[in-house]
């Protein structure tokens, strides 16, 4: 049992850090692709988080395009206290294609998910080890 288990958690954290891997560089290549401008936050809003016990202010952000269009648009990351204030200057990436797809440039936009991830592959990692561990050291004669 404690081979099965310790292979088990083995196998998650090598797919969990290809995962955070993998995020990390689509979220380079996205990021890469789409156009930089300065923006600037115009209004604080508040949003109900996914499970609806809490909420976040997230902030508007208007900016031109290289065209000259105006877009107005609100950030998916937001948090408590407001991160941003009124009238504050921001790097802001959008689609060329379609200016209403942007976002704030900050770190947390292009590490959140890979850290996340790299962190439940340690921890699946330690578990491995823990399990296949104790498989080795007691030997494979102790059954739960």
């Amino acid at each position: 049992m404690f081979l099965f288990m310790g292979l088990c958690f083995g196998i998650a954290a090598v797919g969990l850090i290809g995962g955070a891997v993998w995020a990390y560089i689509k979220q380079q290549r996205t990021m890469e692709s789409r156009v930089m401008t300065t923006g600037t936050v115009v209004e604080l809003t508040d949003r109900i988080t996914a499970s609806g016990r809490a909420s976040m202010i997230c902030p508007v952000v208007e900016f031109t395009t290289v065209t000259g269009e105006k877009i107005r648009f609100t950030s998916d990351f937001g948090s408590r206290p407001a991160g941003h204030k009124i009238g504050q200057s921001v790097n802001v990436r959008y689609e060329a294609a379609d200016p209403q797809k942007a976002e704030i440039e900050s770190t947390m936009n292009r590490w959140l998910v890979p850290l996340i991830m790299a962190f439940m592959s340690i921890v699946a990692g330690c578990l491995a080890i823990s399990f296949l561990g104790i498989y080795f050291l007691v030997g494979s004669s102790v059954s739960p």
